[in-house]
């Protein structure tokens, strides 16, 4: 494939037409061949994953784009929040600052998009995720460039060309048939170990089948009605994100089609079948909202517990400083006045002055002898006791 590029640009360069790059998934074409041929390795293509890279002069990341293309059509909104928000892409794994979800637009297909940022050796690069679904697959387009420097493949991915089937699906018709063609690739992971290996529809287009091998069992070891009942409470319990997640499966809810599950083991023998009728899909989205309410209400009772907490312990603080300072204040008046004798003072005076006895500052002061004070004299006062109290 490197041999090809290299060719490929080698002609480019004589015939001084733009560069187009294809594998299976993408028909890539550069706006600046000049870059691609000073960068022969930059277009790594890799199973469904189309990664460009552009350098700086010291071999450092300028910007950078991924493009995967995911088997199966998956809610852009919520595989954005799984994969990129909470960060199980490996990409975005240091990722900060993510904005809300918005919407946008790429290669003419209407997606959904995130910002966010990322360090890396001492640089910022500014981020974006978008994702969009085309015919029964979910793109991921990944871009990023380093703040304050222009981007060149952000000019590349608007000009993107998918080679997939691109027709949109609103059906479940449409829907089970470029699943057909997808189950008949490989296997499509369900859980718990278990795989898609089949989707059809009943001749009355009434009934959606998915036929699951479920590897872990055989039909000798199970006991079928009990092993129904649990896929049936699992069905339940993860349905509510399944049906949003999964448009097939959310298709088929909106078109109100029985939905049948046909468990088989790995030699084909049927261990159970599990059918789930229009009118449930209601009640999972009941259950859904009462789980909603249920987590709505704990919220709003944990934040007024904390509220309430919070309250108590300002009220507390406020009571602790009013005490603390009324006891301040108690123990301020309960000191004893310092008073230096002027001329023309007497005891009596003195007394009068500040609301005692004379005998409150003769005991105050033993040594006042026969009531004779001198000017200058330093006295002890008394507080009087109602000022104490």
């Amino acid at each position: 494939m490197r041999r090809l590029l290299v060719t490929m640009m080698a002609v480019v360069a004589m015939t001084g037409l733009a560069a187009t790059v294809e594998n299976e998934f993408f028909t890539v074409s550069t706006p600046d061949d000049s870059w691609f041929l000073a960068n022969d390795d930059a277009l790594r293509p890799y199973g469904a994953r189309v990664d460009v890279t552009r350098l700086d002069a010291r071999g450092s990341t300028l910007e950078l784009a991924r493009i995967d293309y995911i088997e199966g059509a998956f809610d852009p909104t919520l595989y954005l929040q799984k994969q990129v928000v909470e960060k199980k892409d490996i990409f975005c794994h240091a990722a900060t600052d993510f904005t809300g979800i918005y919407y946008s637009t790429i290669a003419g297909f209407d997606a959904q998009s995130v910002g966010f940022k990322k360090s890396s050796n001492n640089y910022t690069y500014e981020c974006e995720a978008l994702a969009f679904n085309a015919g029964y697959g979910t793109f991921l387009v990944i871009t990023a460039h380093r703040t304050g420097e222009p981007s060149l493949i952000g000019r590349i991915v608007g000009t993107l060309k998918c080679k997939a089937n691109v027709t949109p699906l609103n059906s479940t018709s449409l829907m089970v048939q470029a699943a057909q063609a997808v189950v008949a690739k490989h296997h499509l992971p369900i859980g718990n170990n278990e795989h898609l290996s089949g989707v059809e529809m009943a001749p009355d287009t009434a009934t959606l089948t998915l036929k699951v091998t479920v590897p872990y069992i055989t039909k000798e070891s199970v006991n079928v009605p009990a092993f129904v009942m649990t896929k049936r409470d699992a069905w339940f319990r993860q349905a509510p994100e399944a049906l949003k997640f999964n448009l097939l499966l959310a298709a088929a809810k909106r078109e109100r089609k029985l939905m049948r599950y046909l468990y088989v083991d790995t030699k084909g023998n049927e261990i159970g079948t599990l059918l789930i009728y229009p009118e449930e899909y209601e009640q999972v989205e009941q259950l859904e909202a009462e789980r909603v309410a249920r987590e709505e209400a704990a919220r709003q009772a944990t934040e007024e517990a904390e509220r309430a907490a919070q309250e108590a312990a300002e009220l507390a603080a406020k009571e602790k400083a009013e005490r603390e300072v009324l006891e301040a204040a108690r123990i301020e008046a309960s000191k004893p006045i310092i008073y230096e004798v002027k001329r023309g003072d007497s005891l009596n005076k003195i007394a009068k002055q500040y609301g005692v006895s004379v005998q409150d500052i003769k005991n105050a002061n033993p040594s006042i002898k026969n009531d004779k004070i001198q000017l200058g004299q330093k006295l002890t006062i008394p507080r009087k006791a109602a000022l104490i109290e």
